[in-house]
């Protein structure tokens, strides 16, 4: 695949608005991204899907990080797990990605950064040249499709099937688009088998992406501990972990990491927290890099 930007930083491109931040209609991104990067990684022939799971193909680096990021963690698995169970393992790591995805497109050049807000660099929405031609960004491409009889490419298809599933189809389309061509959008979303399999999963996930973050300002003092439960109650039912096991290391009890997370909420008093594996570092969410969305 031959495309300049891979399915998640496109995902992500329509997610952020022209005035800079996050559009209104992206709840479910986490879990969007999530199976952008499957779908990502189906496409370059690294993994595939049956009816039920999810199956390593091929352990090769598709020289992106998020990419391959995600492939690392699937081929360490010792068991076949459903795409929904990896939907929710790599949505775990969502904030760590979309870092790493805003910082891919700064590189690229699609993005800028001005007094802490991501902004589109080309006014004209096109992306740079790759040999003799302009590539058209997502949003009027796949209006495009949409509004044509045209066989889409593998890409372009898996992103009508993202954002149908994952319930994004207004940050692209109006209601009266939505509504007039209805039909058009579910044929291109169920055109293709692995897709079918991981939008079926998005959309049971999904709605669980949607959860209020914790309310900080709440009456009453709460240990350290109390607060480290807390967020891993708040993981755990947002990304439908029913074993712990399957819990990343920093929120496992038991683990070397997990005391270094506890020890982290004490000294910063919130579990408004993520953990950055390849930084090797924990970050407070509102204090999250200059992205200001």
């Amino acid at each position: 695949m031959s495309k300049f930007l891979s399915i998640p930083e496109e995902i992500l491109l329509l997610a952020v608005e022209d005035s800079g931040g996050i559009n209104p209609h992206s709840k479910t991104l986490d879990a969007v991204l999530a199976s952008a990067v499957l779908m990502d990684l189906a496409i370059r022939n690294r993994i595939d899907t049956d009816l039920d799971d999810l199956i390593p193909v091929r352990n090769e680096s598709c020289n992106d990080l998020v990419l391959d990021e995600a492939l690392s963690s699937i081929f360490e698995g010792k068991d076949k797990k459903s795409p929904a169970y990896w939907i929710a393992r790599l949505g775990v790591r969502a904030e760590e990605f979309k870092e790493m995805l805003f910082s891919s497109l700064l590189v690229k050049r699609i993005l800028k950064v001005e007094n802490q807000k991501v902004l589109w660099f080309f006014a004209s929405r096109k992306y740079p040249l790759i040999g003799d031609a302009e590539v058209k960004e997502v949003k009027s491409r796949i209006r495009d499709l949409v509004f044509s009889s045209d066989l889409p490419d593998l890409q372009d298809m898996a992103i009508v099937s993202l954002i149908y599933y994952g319930n994004m189809l207004p940050m692209v389309f109006t209601e009266t688009e939505i509504s007039t061509f209805h039909a058009r959008i579910e044929q291109l979303a169920r055109m293709d088998l692995i897709g079918q399999a991981i939008g079926k999963a998005l959309l049971e996930l999904a709605p669980g992406f949607h959860i209020a973050s914790k309310a900080m300002e709440l009456l009453g003092i709460r240990t350290s501990q109390e607060k480290l439960d807390e967020l891993v109650d708040e993981v755990k039912a947002k990304y439908h972990i029913t074993n712990d096991e399957d819990l990343p290391d920093w929120l496992r009890r038991g683990t070397p990491q997990y005391h270094k997370t506890l020890a982290f909420i004490e000294e910063s008093g919130t579990n408004d927290i993520y953990y950055h594996h390849l930084k090797g570092e924990y970050v407070i969410k509102s204090r999250a890099s200059a992205f200001s969305m």
